[in-house]
């Protein structure tokens, strides 16, 4: 009984895990390329932009450049452009969310010295000043001890006019058959 109740409960947390989040991709997928009209801006799964111009059942016209017009298959629209931009504010630009967080994080921020403060210290006004340390004096090292140079190999010389290049009969003369 206790390692059935463990498979059952291993594949109620895959399917919450993972196999429904796949699923309601999934519908959201088939509900954007069902959606897609002509006018529409869009990114392609590959990451090209454009504009739709014209859809003919699985083939969709996309214009990425004036007078480039190239087609893609339904299912290759990745995502609307134009319905990403509805969800914010007339007035609201990306930058402004910016703003918002970054007058948030400026109040945590550290001192421009580059000190620590903690919550409940005082924060430092100035470094103290360090006097470094004298150095100790460099004794003098020998130099290196020379090495002669190698020993060269003895010179080859080469054959004398007279003798054959090459072991063997020389030239003119046949091997005895």
């Amino acid at each position: 009984m206790g390692p059935l109740l463990v498979l059952i409960l291993l594949f109620v947390v895959m399917y919450a895990a993972m196999i429904r989040p796949q699923q309601k991709r999934a519908r959201e997928h088939q509900a954007l390329i069902a959606a897609v009209e002509v006018g529409d801006e869009v990114m392609t799964t590959a990451g090209i932009f454009g504009t739709v111009t014209d859809v003919e059942g699985d083939v969709i016209g996309v214009e990425i450049s004036p007078g480039v017009v190239m087609r893609v298959a339904r299912a290759g629209i990745g995502r609307r452009i134009g319905a990403e931009l509805e969800e914010y504010e007339a007035g609201e630009t990306f930058d402004d969310i910016d703003d918002e967080l970054g007058e948030s994080v400026a109040d945590d921020t550290a001192p421009t010295n580059g000190a620590a403060v903690a919550d409940d210290a005082a924060p430092i006004t100035s470094a103290p000043e360090v006097t470094p340390a004298p150095e100790p004096p460099v004794a003098p090292t020998a130099p290196p001890p020379l090495t002669p140079p190698a020993a060269e190999a003895p010179p080859v010389t080469p054959p004398a006019p007279d003798a054959p290049p090459w072991p063997g009969p020389g030239p003119g003369t046949a091997e005895p058959g």
